[in-house]
């Protein structure tokens, strides 16, 4: 079992962005990912290959990818004054790799690679996007963006292979405090989460050609971060934040059941936004940065408690993480 970590984005970070050149993720072949990419011009991903995106130097985008056992190689998919936050980061089922990232002036920019180098698309024009992207390319190739639009909205973005990317608006003005996370389901359901009004926990999910509906997960006071989500094969939501006090949350719900609640970790243990994955049998990963700079895991298998290994201890890490195991 191959695991990745890599510090990560302010997509997992509230509305303040940490400085520039701390913004990555970690992508692997055959994961889902929302949080930051990598690669140039390749023909297409290979198995257990690994992906990092980060903003680089001159808020340009820049990737790093290794196979098991190899060294890393550094590429660049857009160069300067094209990036303005962490990138996200998707792996179609064909191999080719999607990137997002808020663009100049506050737009959406889209990079895919087919094999004969990146091509840049800009999905929505200055003025529409004011976090780091999520995304998730669905299994028949459509892809689902999700950003914190203007004035504190939540904005939703798709395009089926060749066609135009649409727009939809999932929740108005004042309703978003922080950079979105998307997963979609094998049924085609859209899961969003992000921080709601008032330090809450909102949940907002959409089936093909339905509107959207909102759910509360946690009320005021209960979210100080980006929140991460993760949808189990049998319906059941995994979503994880910074909770009150510098705590680490867990929420979880199957499909018409409520919301639980479980502490991962307690007061002054956490410092940026989580990010969460589950694997095929039920084991689930979180990561984040820990008290003093420190890169904290924590993993629980099903009705097992919660255990925390310290991957890198103090003056380590200096922005959110994100995991994606390949399983």
């Amino acid at each position: 079992m191959n695991r990745q970590f890599s510090l990560t984005r302010p997509t997992f970070s509230s509305a303040i962005r940490p400085a520039r050149g701390l913004l990555a993720a970690v992508a692997l072949t055959g994961g889902v990912l929302g949080a930051g990419l990598a690669v140039a011009p390749v023909a297409s991903a290979a198995s257990n290959e690994a992906y990092v995106a980060t903003e680089g130097a001159g808020n340009s985008l820049d990737y790093y990818d290794a196979t098991p056992g190899s060294a890393w190689t550094l590429g660049e998919v857009a160069g300067t004054d094209t990036t303005y936050s962490a990138p996200a980061v998707a792996i179609r089922s064909t191999g080719e790799l999607d990137i997002v990232a808020e663009g100049p002036s506050h737009s959406l920019m889209y990079y895919v690679n087919f094999g004969s180098g990146w091509v840049a698309t800009k999905i929505a024009a200055k003025g529409t996007t004011y976090s780091a992207p999520s995304i998730f390319v669905r299994s028949d190739g459509e892809a689902d963006i999700v950003a914190q639009g203007p004035n504190d909205s939540l904005d939703y973005y798709d395009a089926t292979p060749d066609s135009a990317w649409t727009k939809t608006v999932i929740a108005g003005s004042d309703t978003t405090y922080s950079a979105p996370s998307v997963f979609v389901r094998s049924n085609g359901e859209a899961d969003v989460v992000a921080e709601g009004p008032t330090d809450s926990l909102d949940y907002y999910d959409a089936t093909p050609d339905s509107a959207w509906t909102q759910t509360v997960i946690a009320g005021g006071k209960t979210t100080y971060s980006a929140p991460s989500v993760f949808v189990r094969s049998d319906g059941e939501a995994d979503v994880v934040a910074e909770g009150p006090k510098d705590s680490l949350d867990y929420y979880d719900a199957t499909p018409d059941s409520a919301w639980t609640q479980t502490v991962i970790a307690g007061s002054k243990t956490t410092d940026s936004a989580p990010s969460v994955f589950v694997r095929s049998d039920g084991e689930a990963d979180v990561v984040a940065e820990g008290p003093t700079n420190s890169l904290d895991y924590y993993d629980a298998t099903p009705d097992s408690a919660w255990t925390q290994t310290v991957i890198a201890g103090s003056d380590t890490t200096y922005s959110a993480a994100s995991i994606t195991v390949s399983d």
